[in-house]
């Protein structure tokens, strides 16, 4: 007779070889796949006309304080993962600096103004870059570029003037471009210092080269008439014309005064953002600014500001107060500073214009 005890052992065994074997026909479990990470958020700033000469330029030397331009709206400016602005005037390593009058230079000390205040790039294609000829020009780019801030719109010959500037942020790149109604030299056989044009059929063509080696492409363009809201056929032409061409955004200026903003396409022109830092008194506009805000997640453009500043003496910018920001919106025919954000920009900047009474 067999013994229960073996027996109950011949089960403990058989029962172990049974889970052993189901157990090794089981897979593992899947490891779950994770979300992939939401692109970065990245924000470009666009100002207007920045002059540090003249009497700003007389007190930041007297003082040897070069932060006192942007001193009240840095924090705003350095938020940003790309500042950019017009320059209004060259750099000279030489004397004078005049005080007063339409003649601009800069001293070489000024270009820490533009490094504490966290600018990446400039536009110097405008009608003042010129004011003191082409050893100033040629040096203010050397001075930049050794500031590490890019400058467009200008070089020693066309290419280098129509060649874009491409930044890199967060695994975008970011191309900028810049014009002005006041070219110098601005054909492709020219020697010596060019200032790019504004011309349609070129900047169509800029565009489309500086796409193939960026994901977003921003265009500067100096031009229009000053002192009116009233923005210029060409001007309109020629900034549709970059848009149409691929570019995000136009960066305007020159009116001095803040112009309409206008969806287009796919992209988004800013005809005028006004002076920025600037000595001006007249007209009341001339102490008025927007700031083109856009924010992007990754390469797509997902909002879009005109965040109103305001010029005190000194030619320093603030962030307006609500009353005032509210004024200097309804002065371009806006209620309300987010013109759109991730919704049809067309109906929603339609819609804010429709409230601005």
């Amino acid at each position: 007779m067999r013994s229960p005890w073996r027996f109950f052992a011949s089960l403990v065994v058989l029962a172990l070889v049974a889970v052993t074997l189901v157990s090794s026909g089981v897979p593992e479990p899947r490891i779950r796949a994770e979300a992939a990470p939401a692109p970065p958020e990245i924000v470009v700033l666009g100002v207007g006309d920045i002059l540090l000469g003249r009497q700003l330029g007389e007190e930041m030397e007297r003082t040897r304080d070069y932060s006192i331009a942007f001193r009240n709206i840095r924090e705003t400016l350095a938020a940003a993962d790309i500042t950019f602005g017009n320059l209004e005037g060259p750099f000279c390593d030489k004397g004078p600096y005049p005080a007063n009058g339409m003649i601009f230079r800069f001293r070489p000390a000024a270009v820490e103004s533009l490094t504490r205040a966290g600018f990446d790039a400039v536009s110097v294609a405008n009608n003042h870059f010129r004011d003191a000829g082409e050893a100033c020009m040629e040096f203010s780019l050397d001075h930049l570029r050794q500031s590490r801030i890019a400058a467009v719109g200008a070089g020693r010959g066309f290419d280098e003037a129509h060649t874009a500037a491409i930044l890199g942020r967060k695994g975008v790149r970011f191309a900028f471009l810049g014009y002005t109604y006041a070219a110098r030299n601005d054909q492709p056989e020219s020697k010596g210092m060019v200032v790019a044009g504004r011309n349609a059929e070129q900047v169509r063509r800029d565009v489309a080269a500086a796409r193939e080696r960026a994901d977003v492409v921003i265009v500067s363009l100096h031009d229009g008439a000053e002192y009116t809201q009233r923005v210029a056929r060409e001007t309109e032409e020629f900034a549709r014309a970059a848009i149409e061409a691929g570019a995000t955004a136009v960066f305007g200026h020159h009116p001095h005064v803040p112009q309409r903003v206008e969806p287009y396409r796919d992209g988004w022109i800013f005809y005028s953002l006004g002076n920025f830092v600037f000595q001006q008194n007249s007209p009341p506009a001339t102490r008025t600014a927007v700031m083109a805000r856009l924010t992007f997640s990754g390469r797509e453009l997902v909002r879009v500001e005109a965040v109103p500043a305001v010029i005190e003496w000194f030619a320093q910018p603030r962030m307006a107060t609500e009353p005032e920001a509210a004024a200097i919106l309804r002065s371009i025919g806006l209620k309300d500073a987010t013109l759109w954000a991730a919704a049809p920009a067309t109906a929603t900047l339609a819609a804010n214009q429709a409230t601005a009474k």
